[in-house]
């Protein structure tokens, strides 16, 4: 999680985009992770499945969701402080633009989440098509 502060929130945008890259490929790492009848004794579904959600798909979204979850703090934060000052500053066109660019930003914030959950629940649904009868997240192992 230490890259994740390095990460600047000026680029989430195209960070979240690479960092989505394996919910792009989710149905490639499924085919390796079960693979048909015929291979099952050369590779173990129920090890592949779990390394998959543990390792990759829980561990991936803990680190978005996080990376989202400190620039929103990082954007409501600077807005916070730019509108302690909007009274003294409500005639600086350059103060004001720089205000409604961070409510944008807040916004854009607040649409990745989205993204992020529909992304997730995507992703989770094909892991649970192709897993459920390997491996169960959540039971004990």
């Amino acid at each position: 999680m230490a890259s994740i502060n390095k990460v600047s929130c000026e680029d989430i945008t195209d960070t979240l985009r690479e960092m989505r890259a394996i919910d792009d490929k989710i149905i490639y790492e499924l085919n390796l992770a079960t693979p048909t009848q015929s291979f099952r004794n050369e590779v173990d579904p129920r090890t592949h499945c779990k390394t998959l959600h543990d390792q990759i798909l829980e561990n991936t979204y803990q680190q978005r969701g996080s990376l989202i979850e400190h620039c929103m703090t990082e954007a409501r934060e600077k807005v916070r402080q730019m509108r302690e000052e909007v009274a003294n500053r409500r005639d600086d066109s350059k103060f004001m633009r720089s205000l409604r660019s961070e409510q944008s930003r807040i916004r854009e914030l607040q649409n990745e989440m989205t993204i992020e959950e529909i992304v997730r629940e995507r992703s989770l649904k094909v892991f649970e098509e192709r897993c459920r009868q390997f491996y169960k997240p959540g039971k004990s192992d």
